[in-house]
């Protein structure tokens, strides 16, 4: 098995036609075929098959492909930190976070990060996490920022806690509700809600935690993947949501919004740390990087306990 096989395999795969990925590798489609066939005789599986839509991996090859993806990653890494060695190239860190993770937590350690390491950068990828940890498998991404929760049986990873955060029923400080000792969930059915997109888990929760109080669902008037479109929409009107407790702390565009002090807590705190592939090869820059975001939590638990 060599490199250029896999490779030629992946382009396969990608194009679903030899001829476009024969065109795309600047070789002949007899070559590429000769090609795929020695690795197939190598491995002694069929790895692709020909149908009326296009060239598909077979069982044995979308298992291949999953594994043909890590090596061309790992080799892509490897010679990224050779050139960071040798002082020409930049160590790249590549994360992976939701979009409100984007919002509070990322900048802060990413602005501390480019300040004492001035030869390396970031590049993000925003998702869902499900999404993100199956780039973080196929090495696509080197680390993947946010709720570690349900992770923690997973072989293929390992995790590092960054902060303790929670999830908070928010109002504009004009909001009937605001400047309160206390809210009861009761109260909550009176008004209309803005929502997160992505956050399932989240509103379901929600949604329970209201149905059990003798109430309808959050009736729910917009719905957006920005927190900070969210944000502005509740500036006026009296409209709920709900948003990290750091990121209200953290970020002068939600200053505007109050924590509700409800009676019973919605949701569990939220343990918020960095996944990365347990097997995986991490360069000396991302390792830095995870270092400044674990500063930057344990600044915002001194300011918890201040």
């Amino acid at each position: 098995m060599e490199l250029r096989q896999i490779k030629h395999f992946l382009e396969i795969v990608r194009c679903a036609s030899f001829g476009q990925a024969a065109e795309k590798m600047h070789i002949t489609q007899p070559a590429l075929s000769k090609s795929i066939r020695n690795l197939e005789q190598s491995l002694g599986v069929m790895l692709l098959e020909r149908h009326p839509g296009g060239v598909v991996p077979t069982q044995f090859g979308k298992v291949f492909m999953e594994y043909a993806m890590l090596i061309t990653s790992e080799i892509d890494r490897a010679i990224e930190e050779l050139n960071e060695l040798k002082g020409s190239g930049r160590g790249i860190v590549r994360v992976g976070a939701g979009a409100t993770m984007m919002q509070y937590l990322l900048p802060q350690a990413v602005r501390a990060f480019v300040q004492s390491d001035e030869s390396a950068s970031v590049v993000f990828r925003q998702g869902l996490r499900d999404e993100l940890l199956a780039s973080l498998r196929r090495g696509e991404i080197d680390i993947v920022v946010g709720s570690t929760d349900g992770l923690r049986g997973d072989e293929d990873f390992r995790q590092e806690n960054v902060l303790l955060d929670e999830i908070v029923v928010v109002a504009n400080g004009n909001h009937p509700l605001a400047n309160r000792d206390r809210v009861e969930i009761a109260e909550l059915g009176r008004y209309r809600w803005v929502l997160p997109d992505g956050t399932e888990g989240e509103r379901n929760r929600l949604t329970r935690v209201m149905r059990d109080a003798g109430l309808p669902p959050p009736s729910c008037v917009i719905r957006t993947p920005s927190s900070t479109f969210m944000a502005t929409m509740l500036q006026e009107g009296e409209y709920l949501s709900y948003l990290p407790r750091a990121l209200i702390r953290l970020d002068h565009e939600y200053a505007h919004l109050q924590p509700l002090p409800l009676d019973q807590p919605i949701w569990d705190k939220v343990m918020v740390g960095v996944t990365y592939r347990r097997r995986g090869v991490m360069l000396a820059p991302v390792r830095r990087f995870i270092n400044r975001l674990i500063e930057v939590g344990a600044s915002l638990d001194k300011k918890d306990m201040a």
